[in-house]
């Protein structure tokens, strides 16, 4: 394979690094820092880029620190680990504006803040990983190939978690369950300290096995996907809330939530955007989440906002929205709450066939944005619009159109919810013009 010697200019979204080579096609280089003379072998090559990796670094970075992890350059889940977090944090600032110009935003940008992470390993409460049965190995997938990684513990999952997956490995029954096991999801329940087992299954376990899988130390429930929507589960039957798992959230609220349904992975981070989300609220009166979840920034609302008359979350989840009523119903909110199971746009074109409009909308979509919305959220949202993302081009993207239909952007803050990866959260406020 071709091998060139190469200097990084700058670190882009998605974690690696930006050369040039002698021909001078831009070439994108993992593992690397801006300013470091870097030998590499080139992979592939197209007509108008190049995909590298390093062989040698030639000369090193001052910042440039050993990482951690054995696993780091194989597992293709982090991006940053040789770097300092202070760096990293300021490598994604830099990412940030400059996609905004790219995307090609206009006047000033308005960042007020950057939220570190108040922890840089161990931060998140949940762990996915694939099960190959013919040689019994758990892992993530290795970097640029379909290829699992067997992995025996993650620095950026929590410590008990961790414990559970050793234990895993040692214990004879899930040995035997792999053969039939696809993917298998760690998660952790904080407020009673144990973690909630669910997995993929082409085949249904027996109660033998699921039995001496709760004699793994720190085990709370076991649920299971072998066809359907929902899974089997919870096992033990009498788990405390049908197995779900249990966070402190903010103003005394204690979420409950089953495994498999979505919450933020760094729930020290989610807290801080919640406090950041009822700051910027105002004082609303009507508040629509078109994609709430299981409630997570709605259900402070209802709290934080007490003179507000209305406040209606959506989603096409329905054991979310089971877990936020029930999350409602443990914490005694009142009754100005309406959780359904409906899509974010069969929301907007029920609000608008009515008439009704909301004073903040809450957004906070999958990775794809919120690009089919746009026809309608201009005529619901009268007034504030508090959009969430961890896909900042796409956010972006809705940003701009949101611009053409009198919204302006007042507000932008980046929540370091991923550390050691090229990943963030973003949170907007967009205000219609007077």
């Amino acid at each position: 394979m071709k091998q060139e010697t190469v200097i990084i200019e700058k670190v882009l979204y998605g974690g690696d690094g930006l050369a040039r080579l002698s021909s001078g096609k831009v070439v994108f280089v993992p593992y690397t820092l801006p300013q470091e003379k870097v030998k590499i072998v080139l992979l592939e090559e197209y007509k108008d880029y190049a995909v590298g990796y390093p062989l040698e670094i030639i000369e090193p970075s001052p910042e440039r620190i050993p990482p951690p992890c054995k696993y780091y350059g194989l597992c293709g889940g982090c991006q940053f680990q040789h770097l300092p977090y202070e760096r990293e944090l300021e490598i994604k600032r830099d990412i940030l504006k400059e996609l905004f110009l790219r995307q090609g935003f206009k006047g000033e940008l308005p960042l007020k803040g950057i939220i570190p992470s108040p922890k840089v390993y161990h931060y998140r409460n949940r762990l996915r990983l694939h099960v190959e049965n013919h040689i019994f190995k758990m892992g993530f997938v290795k970097r640029g190939t379909h290829e699992v990684l067997k992995i025996e513990g993650c620095l950026l999952g929590d410590k008990l978690l961790n414990e559970v997956l050793q234990g895993l490995y040692e214990n004879t029954c899930w040995i035997n369950m792999a053969f039939y096991v696809k993917r298998l999801r760690l998660e952790l329940s904080p407020l009673d300290s144990k973690v909630c087992l669910l997995f993929w299954t082409i085949l249904p376990p027996e109660k033998r096995d699921l039995k001496e899988l709760t004699l793994i130390p720190s085990v709370k429930s076991i649920f299971y996907f072998i066809k359907g929507a929902r899974p089997k589960g919870p096992y033990p039957e009498q788990a405390p809330h049908a197995g779900r798992r249990i966070f402190q959230g903010a103003l005394d609220l204690i979420y409950y939530s089953q495994p498999g349904v979505f919450n933020q992975v760094n729930w020290e981070i989610n807290l801080e955007i919640i406090k950041k989300i009822c700051e910027l609220a105002g004082e609303a009166e009507r508040v629509l989440d078109l994609h709430s979840g299981m409630g997570n920034f709605l259900l402070p609302l209802v709290k934080h906002l007490s003179e507000a008359k209305e406040f209606l979350g959506v989603d096409t989840d329905i054991r979310a929205i089971e877990d936020g009523i029930y999350t409602a119903e443990k914490n005694e909110l009142n009754g100005r709450l309406e959780l359904r199971k409906m899509s974010a746009l069969e929301a907007l074109y029920e609000a608008f066939q009515e008439g009704k409009t909301f004073d903040l909308v809450l957004l906070d979509p999958p990775r794809g944005g919120c690009k089919e919305l746009m026809r309608l959220l201009p005529e619901v949202a009268s007034h504030k619009i508090i959009y969430i993302s961890c896909d900042p081009p796409t956010l972006i993207r809705d940003i701009l159109l949101l611009q053409k239909e009198g919204f302006e952007l007042k507000e932008l803050y980046l929540f370091d919810m991923f550390p050691r990866t090229y990943h963030f959260e973003v949170l907007s406020l967009l205000q219609r013009r007077a």
